[in-house]
């Protein structure tokens, strides 16, 4: 959902109306906010059809390629329920962990240590519709995934913000955000960002 897709197309969102580019505006030039968001990216599963999906595969690139950091953002999980991956809540919530706590283990040069870490806790699936109906058809195996993943992350000393609470997901296809998600959630995450500084 982070990449921006326009629900019921395969279109993306311009930059400045996905939920990280508003997150950029809304903290302003003394941030710089560093979008790596990939289209079915996974917490920690192959997609056979997809190569390169795997957040824990690649994460060590991907924070190497931007170091330094201060803050890692992950917003990951519901990929993990398309029918190809057949992950279950369970399961997902194995995999953000383990991807979690690789980002806490990985201080590439020149950082001295881990950069912060905040899980945005991705709503639950209620219905997937139109085009996305036949690829989550077996959606209910992510039923509780929002407390699976929160009990996961205890004890990580990590910093949460369960999107559930501002955001719904999209009426047209029930995966995906619409714009307007796109605008809330990314002024949540301005204001616990600006929370997590103090």
């Amino acid at each position: 959902m982070s990449w921006g897709i326009i629900p019921g197309t395969r279109n993306r969102l311009p930059l400045k109306k996905r939920w990280s580019g508003v997150l950029q505006a809304s903290l302003g030039e003394k941030y710089r906010v560093i979008e790596e968001c990939l289209n079915g990216r996974t917490t920690q599963f192959e997609d056979i059809n997809r190569p390169a999906r795997n957040g824990v595969e690649h994460i060590q690139m991907i924070l190497e390629s931007h170091s330094p950091l201060d803050l890692v953002i992950v917003m990951l999980g519901i990929n993990d329920f398309q029918d190809v991956i057949g992950a279950s809540a369970k399961d997902s919530a194995k995999g953000l962990a383990e991807l979690i706590r690789k980002i806490q283990n990985i201080s590439p040069e020149p950082m001295s240590k881990p950069a912060q870490v905040l899980a945005i806790i991705p709503p639950e699936i209620q219905k997937p519709l139109g085009n996305m109906a036949n690829k989550f058809s077996g959606y209910e195996r992510g039923k509780g995934s929002e407390t699976e993943y929160l009990n996961a992350l205890q004890g990580y000393g990590i910093h949460t913000l369960e999107a559930s609470k501002f955001i719904t997901l999209s009426k047209v296809d029930g995966i995906h955000l619409d714009e307007t998600e796109h605008l809330v959630l990314g002024n949540a995450v301005a204001r616990k960002v600006i929370e997590i500084e103090k």
